[in-house]
Protein backbone atom coordinates (compact mmCIF):
# COMPACT_ATOMS: atom_id res chain seq x y z
CA UNK A 1 0.00 0.00 0.00
CA UNK A 2 1.42 3.36 -1.04
CA UNK A 3 1.52 6.26 1.31
CA UNK A 4 -0.85 8.96 0.00
CA UNK A 5 1.50 11.68 1.26
CA UNK A 6 4.47 10.49 -0.82
CA UNK A 7 3.74 12.73 -3.84
CA UNK A 8 3.37 15.74 -1.55
CA UNK A 9 6.66 14.97 0.20
CA UNK A 10 8.44 14.57 -3.16
CA UNK A 11 6.99 17.86 -4.39
CA UNK A 12 8.10 19.63 -1.20
CA UNK A 13 11.63 18.26 -1.63
CA UNK A 14 11.77 19.46 -5.24
CA UNK A 15 10.47 22.90 -4.25
CA UNK A 16 13.08 23.19 -1.47
CA UNK A 17 15.77 22.18 -3.95
CA UNK A 18 14.62 24.78 -6.48
CA UNK A 19 14.59 27.48 -3.78
CA UNK A 20 18.08 26.51 -2.60
CA UNK A 21 19.42 26.53 -6.17
CA UNK A 22 17.87 29.96 -6.79
CA UNK A 23 19.43 31.31 -3.57
CA UNK A 24 22.80 29.90 -4.54
CA UNK A 25 22.64 31.44 -8.02
CA UNK A 26 21.70 34.81 -6.52
CA UNK A 27 24.55 34.68 -3.99
CA UNK A 28 27.08 33.64 -6.62
CA UNK A 29 25.98 36.44 -8.93
CA UNK A 30 25.77 39.05 -6.18
CA UNK A 31 28.94 38.09 -4.30
CA UNK A 32 31.58 40.02 -6.26
CA UNK A 33 29.45 43.17 -6.45
CA UNK A 34 28.62 43.04 -2.73
CA UNK A 35 32.29 42.62 -1.85
CA UNK A 36 33.26 45.56 -4.06
CA UNK A 37 30.56 47.77 -2.51
CA UNK A 38 31.61 46.87 1.03
CA UNK A 39 35.29 47.44 0.19
CA UNK A 40 34.46 50.90 -1.20
CA UNK A 41 32.44 51.70 1.93
CA UNK A 42 35.29 50.61 4.22
CA UNK A 43 37.78 52.64 2.20
CA UNK A 44 35.55 55.74 2.52
CA UNK A 45 35.38 55.23 6.29
CA UNK A 46 39.15 54.69 6.46
CA UNK A 47 39.70 57.89 4.47
CA UNK A 48 37.51 59.78 6.95
CA UNK A 49 39.87 58.79 9.78
CA UNK A 50 42.92 59.29 7.54
CA UNK A 51 43.86 55.60 7.44
CA UNK A 52 45.32 54.14 4.25
CA UNK A 53 42.89 52.27 1.99
CA UNK A 54 42.79 48.50 2.07
CA UNK A 55 44.75 46.68 -0.59
CA UNK A 56 42.57 44.80 -3.09
CA UNK A 57 42.25 41.07 -2.43
CA UNK A 58 41.56 38.58 -5.18
CA UNK A 59 38.53 36.34 -4.94
CA UNK A 60 40.90 33.37 -4.99
CA UNK A 61 42.66 34.68 -1.87
CA UNK A 62 39.30 35.17 -0.17
CA UNK A 63 38.29 31.60 -1.07
CA UNK A 64 41.58 30.21 0.29
CA UNK A 65 41.19 32.17 3.54
CA UNK A 66 37.61 30.92 4.01
CA UNK A 67 38.66 27.32 3.35
CA UNK A 68 41.60 27.63 5.75
CA UNK A 69 39.36 29.05 8.49
CA UNK A 70 36.80 26.30 7.94
CA UNK A 71 39.50 23.62 8.18
CA UNK A 72 40.81 25.14 11.43
CA UNK A 73 37.33 24.99 12.93
CA UNK A 74 36.84 21.38 11.84
CA UNK A 75 40.25 20.10 12.94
Amino acid sequence: MRNPLSPIVRLARHLRLQAAEADLAYMEARGPAAIAQQRAHVNRLRAAVQAPPLLPISTEAIRRRIERNAKQVLL
